[in-house]
């Protein structure tokens, strides 16, 4: 419950903000926000999750609402408080501003750290081993085992140049800190990973950049981190971060939350690369059987291989539609689970003579003494074929199960791509389309606390879809929908009247072009958004030449040049234009004169064309589920509002909203897509 003591800590925090803050103007939706946060957090609802999702519009100061109240409430829990983004602007935003300021008004001390993936910091041991000076030259690598081939004099001389940077201590061991990244096959060799880490028994423990974070991190009260990060964590076993049951969890941008967590559900694997694993994993056996002297070992690479070649013929025979076979939700065909099945056998035989080696190979370098650097190669080596291992039984496994007819099916394809020598390498791919139940037993049923926040977390004006996507009981959460701080009223949003429908792609495309010709205002700041790169190819093409300002095209330049060269061109009081896809319907912040009017092509709906949006598709058509009433349509209302929300960014920024989409008011979806805008002053042309 909200004791005093922690309601004028709250309280503390905020009248501190108000005060330290030089931007800080009064807002009854984030006081409102405050208030059910600390609520809902401290069990002030009774029989209730806590669990709050609040929709919380631009302008709202959410970043600083959540903080004013968790900040105290992790305090008094004794919870560690992650603060989780789904992009790398926002994070950065987190910690080099918010927090800071937070540090200035909030009434706790606090201390607070950046956490980063394992493999995003250098294996001290891995590098020094790679870059050893009786190893300077390429042929003495020639047997080595990390490499896969001869490395190159630039490889080695880069390798160096880090070695040299780390321990004069220029070099922090981030990748993210280097001015210029070695190629990932070069990083994947030095980088920290679970499989190959000696942990406190490594004679570079205390110099290492990855637990020197982890021991920051576990030190702070605050870890700031990414959506990716909280889930691989979690998923792998809390390496980073604590256990979940000591957390508070703030997901902000949530709306992208369950993307995120359905591709750290998906598997995939090439028969090439369960050749090259199966040969590698003999590799690591030989090398233990000779410096060990252990017995010999099977050999399953023959009996691998002629099973692969057999599942190549079955895959083969399949229809491939732009070099994918998807299965259907009834189930893959026998003769292939069949396959695979006898495959999982050679592969777990493999496995478990593997395993018995390294046991033996454990064992005997704590019986004798061994060369460091051998002991550290094999060692490596030893962990990346587990890894290998272990994802390719995962993976078979899938393929050889029988489908739980009470749960959603998986979805189960193959990926077809053309070798060097011409023959086909063919990917067996498994992925959840649904990961409710997951982040339920993950996340929601045991973490402390959590809140879920965005600018836009509903659709068609309901939290529906994010119950459906995320797992979550709207019986037994809170949901708050906040008013905007702005006058959208002001906003005009135009339904230009256009004779094409938007399914008639080449007729709406020249209608669309000539429309823009007409409309744009070449002395202001234009943003002009397309739902497919071919569209806005074709419309640059037409309108290009008769536009008298500069027009950027996403593609062209880079997203961030192309908003620094709007930027400069409207400081110089020239007129200017965007054109660009999702990427620009969100997370662009042009506010007061740099934009002016929003076209929108088209409205996005989803058409399922990956693997993983027809199977869902198929399955809820199974159940007699309508697919477009239940993704595709409040899928679109949130993407017209995200687009819509690029105009107005400030309490005085006004402008216009043209939209080039008849079907707002010809098909019966028109009304409910109209109605979750915000109160923006409607025109029909």
């Amino acid at each position: 419950m909200l004791t005093p003591k922690l309601k004028q800590q709250i309280r503390t925090s905020f009248d501190g903000a108000k005060t330290q803050l030089s931007n800080y103007s009064n807002r009854s939706s984030q006081n409102k926000m405050i208030a059910e946060i600390s609520k809902t957090l401290m069990g002030e609802y009774p029989n209730m999750n806590p669990i709050i999702c609040v929709e919380a519009p631009t302008g709202t100061g959410k970043t600083m609402a959540y903080l004013v109240s968790c900040l105290p409430i992790a305090k008094t829990l004794k919870k560690t408080l992650i603060i989780a983004s789904a992009n790398v602007a926002l994070q950065e935003q987190i910690l080099n501003k918010d927090i800071v300021e937070a540090k200035k008004y909030s009434s706790v001390d606090f201390e607070y750290a950046l956490a980063k993936g394992r493999s995003r910091y250098v294996c001290i041991r891995n590098l020094i081993n790679l870059t050893e000076e009786n190893s300077n030259s390429p042929d003495a690598f020639e047997d080595a085992l990390l490499w896969d081939e001869k490395p190159t004099k630039s490889d080695l001389d880069e390798l160096s140049e880090m070695a040299d940077s780390y321990s004069s201590t220029r070099w922090s061991g981030e990748i993210d800190d280097l001015e210029s990244p070695p190629d990932n096959s070069l990083w994947q060799k030095i980088a920290c990973n679970r499989f190959t880490c000696n942990s406190k028994n490594c004679e570079f423990y205390n110099d290492c950049s990855f637990f020197k974070a982890r021991k920051k991190a576990s030190q702070s009260d605050v870890i700031i981190a990414n959506h990716d990060l909280v889930l691989a964590d979690i998923i792998n076993g809390n390496n980073v971060l604590p256990d979940v049951e000591d957390c508070l969890f703030v997901f902000d941008e949530a709306h992208h939350l369950s993307q995120k967590a359905l591709s750290h559900f998906s598997e995939g694997g090439s028969t090439e690369f369960m050749k090259t694993s199966i040969r590698q994993c003999h590799s690591a056996i030989d090398q233990i059987i000779k410096i060990s002297k252990s017995k010999s070992s099977n050999n399953y690479i023959e009996k691998v291989d002629t099973a692969l070649n057999e599942l190549s013929d079955l895959l083969s025979d399949l229809d491939y539609s732009d070099d994918v076979s998807l299965f259907p939700i009834t189930g893959i065909p026998n003769e292939i689970v069949n396959q695979t099945k006898q495959i999982f056998i050679l592969f777990n035989s493999a496995y478990n003579d593997f395993y018995e080696h390294k046991e033996q190979w454990e064992e005997y370098t704590k019986a004798n003494k061994i060369e460091q650097t051998t002991t550290d190669n094999l060692n490596n080596i030893i962990g990346q074929n587990n890894q290998n291992l272990s994802s390719i039984l995962s993976l078979l496994s899938t393929f050889n199960r029988m489908p739980d007819k009470d749960k959603p099916p998986s979805s189960n394809w193959i990926s077809r791509s053309r070798l060097a020598n011409r023959k086909n390498n063919y990917q067996l791919n498994s992925a959840k389309i649904d990961v409710s139940s997951s982040l339920d037993q993950m996340i929601w049923s045991k973490a402390a606390g959590v809140v879920l926040t965005s600018a836009t977390l509903t659709a068609l004006g309901s939290f529906n879809r994010l119950n459906q996507q995320l797992g979550l009981d709207a019986s037994k959460n809170q949901y708050l929908r906040l008013a905007s701080p702005f006058n959208h009223n002001s906003v005009e949003f135009k339904i230009a009247k256009i004779e094409a429908s938007p399914t008639n792609s080449f007729d709406h495309t020249e209608e669309v072009a000539l429309a823009l010709k007409n409309r744009i205002d070449t002395e202001s700041a234009t943003l002009v958004l397309f739902a497919s790169n071919s569209q806005m190819q074709s419309v640059a093409d037409i309108i290009e030449k008769s536009i008298d300002c500069e027009l950027l095209i996403q593609g062209e330049y880079s997203k961030k040049n192309i908003l620094e060269r709007h930027i400069e061109n409207r400081k110089k009081g020239k007129g200017s234009i965007i054109f660009g896809l999702d990427s620009f319907a969100e997370g662009v912040d042009l506010k007061g004169d740099y934009l002016n009017h929003v076209f929108i092509a088209k409205l996005r709906f989803s058409v399922p064309t990956s693997p993983i949006e027809m199977t869902t598709q198929s399955y809820l058509e199974s159940m007699n589920r309508n697919s477009f009433m239940e993704i595709s349509l409040p899928d679109a209302s949130l993407r017209l509002i995200q687009a819509c929300g690029r105009l107005i960014r400030t309490e005085t920024d006004t402008g216009t909203i043209t939209i080039f989409d008849n079907r707002l008011i010809q098909k019966f979806y028109g009304k409910l897509l109209l109605k979750a805008l915000p109160d923006f002053k409607i025109i029909v042309e």
